[in-house]
């Protein structure tokens, strides 16, 4: 992809004094100008940028609503401010809401915002690196998924043992090959932390279908006994909306499976926390499950710093999502909420 550029301002003249200023220094850049709001908008959907330059004052649709039009709908392309003035209120909308990148305020010397959209393209790149390889972790993943579900249905009458030890074997040796194979920005170290993590998920699979649970009072001590140490500050609650009918043993099974999934994920994050796991029931059978996770400070967001933690968080919400009906899920830095359908 080139290095696609937008600068949007009202003023025709700065425009113009942009693209005199950038001639000397524009390399690789290729730049497109709005003097709009609404053309703003309008060139975003017909072009995939990797920056956006724009001013706060813009007619039809200002700068403010740009911005979180993008945020929404591109979220990938990097937004710098280039504007007249801008009031404290406003500087932290932008900061802490709007995702911007950098903030400049006229005069400013063009070299400054050339360096900063410079930047703002190599921070481009390196989202989009990032995404591909979740991407292709996560088509690896269902692969896998697929081909073990077809092991278990192949060897479905044969000893539960020998079928077990030799799926773990299988399973075990394409991960090794995969992680081989797979050209990744993680570190050797993170390949094998993320290897440990799914094998860990099969191997509680494979065990819960031996030995599923048969009630939520199962699935309870069972992971309470796990995961809940008031001692050290480790809280879980799971709970039933009063009125609510008796789960059946297909949804308890599913909700440990996810319950663990996700407090087996916590605890990689954090040593700390916080959890309630509420059921609502949406019908005959059917519960909506909301897990929230609080954890100190900064700590999710800082663990979220390292690409490896970003891949494990992504294999987590893949597989949330192959259980689950109706996923979504709100992320901050110190509280975590999902929602499903099971």
């Amino acid at each position: 992809m080139e290095n696609n550029l937008l600068f949007v301002n009202q003023n025709e003249d700065i425009i113009q004094e942009f693209l005199t200023a950038m001639e000397g220094r524009k390399g690789n850049l290729v730049i497109d100008t709005a003097d709009s709001g609404l053309e703003a908008a309008y060139l975003l959907k017909k072009k995939k940028y990797k920056v956006i330059v724009t001013g706060l004052d813009l007619p039809t649709y200002d700068g403010s609503k740009v911005i979180e039009y993008m945020n929404r709908n591109y979220p990938e392309t990097v937004c710098i401010v280039y504007t007249w003035r801008l009031e404290l209120a406003h500087l932290r909308l932008l900061i802490n809401e709007r995702n911007v990148f950098r903030i400049f305020q006229r005069p400013v010397k063009y070299h400054k915002l050339y360096d900063a959209v410079m930047e703002g393209i190599v921070k481009y790149d390196h989202r989009e690196i990032d995404a591909l390889n979740r991407r292709e972790m996560e088509q690896e993943l269902r692969k896998k998924s697929l081909q073990a579900a077809e092991l278990r249905r192949v060897t479905e009458e044969r000893d539960w043992n020998w079928e077990r030890e030799e799926l773990v074997k299988f399973l075990s040796s394409l991960m090794n090959v995969f992680l081989h194979d797979i050209k990744s920005e993680l570190p050797g170290k993170g390949k094998w932390q993320l290897a440990r993590y799914e094998k860990k998920l099969i191997f509680w699979l494979l065990e819960q279908e031996r030995s599923p649970l048969k009630s939520l009072e199962e699935v309870k001590k069972d992971i309470c006994g796990r995961f809940l140490h008031p001692e050290y500050n480790q809280k879980v609650e799971i709970r039933l909306d009063e009125g609510a009918g008796t789960p059946s043993q297909e949804f308890c099974n599913s909700l440990h499976f996810i319950v663990w999934l996700l407090l087996t994920r916590f605890v990689m994050i954090s040593s700390v926390y916080d959890v309630q796991v509420i059921l609502i029931p949406m019908g005959q059978e059917r519960f909506r499950v909301r897990v929230e996770g609080v954890f100190p400070e900064g700590v999710w967001g800082t663990a979220h710093e390292e690409m490896t933690a970003r891949v494990m968080t992504s294999v987590t919400q893949t597989i949330l999502e192959c259980f689950a009906q109706r996923f979504t899920q709100s992320i901050g830095d110190e509280k975590v909420i999902y929602y499903m359908e099971l």
